[in-house]
């Protein structure tokens, strides 16, 4: 437990920091052609959650809109075999020329570490869309979050138009 607590609290300072030395092209040896580069210094790298593939499908009934979000979560095999504690959730957008406006948050869903695809759903009226002149332009944007070292990833959808 004591080597559990060292390796967050580790993981942790160095995501706040920013500070995290990979074996990249910039940090590695050049081999001969057809061989492997070597890494100049001993790596440490950030285990680290992903989210991908955010597709966003909005379907109009009336003046109900039903949006469905669908999103994948991978993480590291470090984290996988330790267990930590995560938690996922989707917010629903709308861009507009200066700040964007939050139309919906998602509930915040607690996991366990595997790969995994979600879906979310929202159902909302047109009246709660519609937030400018014109048509919208509405995305997703979907998180990850590890709950011990407060290391939070995320990613948005492409932009849908829908006309409300």
């Amino acid at each position: 437990m004591r080597n559990r607590k060292a390796i967050v609290s580790t993981a942790a300072i160095l995501a706040l920091v920013a500070s995290v030395p990979t074996a990249s092209a910039v940090t590695t040896t050049p081999a001969a052609e057809g061989a492997a580069s070597v890494a100049a210094a001993p790596s440490l790298v950030l285990p680290a959650a992903s989210v991908s593939g955010v597709t966003i499908t909005p379907r109009q009934a009336g003046d109900r809109w039903t949006i469905t979000i669908e999103y994948t979560l991978r993480f590291s095999s470090f984290e996988t075999r330790n267990q930590f504690p995560f938690e996922t959730w989707v917010d629903l957008w709308e861009q507009d020329s200066d700040d964007d406006d939050l139309i919906l948050r998602g509930r915040h869903v607690n996991i366990s570490p595997s790969a995994q695809t979600r879906t979310a759903t929202f159902t909302t009226s047109s009246e709660r869309l519609h937030t400018e002149l014109g048509a919208e332009e509405i995305y997703a944007r979907a998180f990850v979050k590890n709950k011990e070292t407060g290391q939070q990833f995320q990613t948005n959808s492409l932009r849908v138009q829908i006309g409300v």
